[in-house]
């Protein structure tokens, strides 16, 4: 059937049209096979792949989001209640045709409703004689996308006006507020790592493209990793409690940061090890973000979410220091694009030296 994985099925005297579809999600691509019976609705909906982190795609099967895609019809799309800002939002519809979002797992209930919806618009054209437009391909522009550019905005005005350094802490405090509780979204290494594996969404989700490219961006132009500086919602409440609190500094040895300088790469190479091992990546969401922002996190992070608030009322910004792995990698990015810049530049001076003696 056409040039998508399609099938069609009889059994016990019925037809059936399975299809198989899949978009991107928080860090990976969900696939999942759409099954329609003769009468034009959905029998099921199944996940035959994804790459999700297992707690926040667990509440997708616990909360029963896939029985809720059974008896909606494919001659209209499936709409998703619950997804301000997201392609494909149920907003005022008149419609029984839809489904609600999952609660903290937005994302994957968004890249599960998008899947589906791909599958059956086909079907519906194929077999139905019904061609109505996917929701989901549609552009969205929402106030959320709106703050979070003015974030970066700010951002990008403090690497050029020194005097902005004085409304830091205000700064930093709205960066918390907008980033970490209204907009909800902040650089995870899941999002690096499906940049790397190029599980990239479309561009109707343009907050994706303002976060990452944003912050890839400062690197490339400027030099500077700014996010880490002035963007990131945890490092923003580590800085600021440290700066209110007044509490006296603890004294650090060189040796002592030297070594601990270690950790986040160390921390890093496990997770990626151990996930290539159990072929599930969901073992790079170990960061502190989603148990503070989100409210959902393995129970490691809870227990250490409050050791990492603690410690920065007396080293500032402990936690980007010695244990963000997004911090470790933006740095890393950093530095060699600088040192590319360097070197360039010099390679440039010697070939001018050189042409000026030649032509001497």
């Amino acid at each position: 059937m056409g040039t998508q994985r399609a099938y069609k099925v009889e059994a016990a005297g019925e037809k059936y049209y399975a299809v198989c579809d899949s978009a991107v999600g928080y860090q990976s691509r969900i696939e999942v096979m759409t099954i329609v019976g003769s009468a034009g609705s959905v029998v099921k909906a199944v996940v035959t792949k994804h790459g999700e982190t297992p707690i926040f795609f667990e509440r997708l099967y616990t909360q029963k989001l896939f029985e809720r895609f059974e008896g909606l019809s494919v001659r209209e799309p499936i709409y998703l209640g619950g997804a301000s800002g997201y392609s494909g939002d149920l907003d005022n519809r008149e419609t029984d045709n839809y489904i609600d979002a999952i609660t903290g797992s937005t994302l994957s209930s968004h890249a599960v409703a998008e899947s589906v919806n791909k599958s059956t618009a086909y079907v519906a054209s194929q077999f139905f004689n019904t061609h109505w437009d996917n929701p989901y391909d549609r552009f969205q522009f929402t106030v959320k996308d709106l703050a979070m550019m003015m974030i970066y905005l700010i951002a990008l005005a403090a690497a050029y006006l020194k005097k902005l350094v004085r409304f830091r802490l205000w700064l930093l405090l709205a960066s918390f507020a907008v980033m970490g509780f209204y907009v909800k979204r902040f650089i995870a290494v899941s999002n690096l790592f499906s940049l790397i594996t190029l599980q990239i969404p479309r561009l109707t989700d343009l907050g994706w493209y303002v976060l990452i490219i944003g912050a890839l961006g400062f690197i490339v132009l400027l030099g500077k990793n700014m996010y880490c500086a002035w963007i990131c919602p945890f490092g923003a409440v580590q800085e600021a409690l440290n700066k209110v609190s007044g509490f006296k500094s603890w004294g650090i040895s060189p040796q002592t940061i030297k070594r601990m300088k270690l950790v986040a790469p160390t921390l890093l190479w496990l997770a990626v090890m151990l996930g290539t091992f159990l072929g599930d990546y969901g073992t790079l969401d170990y960061q502190p973000f989603s148990a503070l922002f989100l409210f959902k996190a393995v129970w490691v992070m809870w227990l250490m979410l409050p050791v990492f608030i603690f410690i920065s009322l007396f080293i500032s910004r402990f936690y980007c220091q010695f244990f963000c792995p997004v911090g470790f990698l933006l740095t890393l990015l950093n530095r060699w694009r600088n040192k590319g810049v360097r070197a360039c530049q010099q390679i440039r001076v010697q070939m001018g030296n050189h042409w000026k003696s030649s032509k001497g």
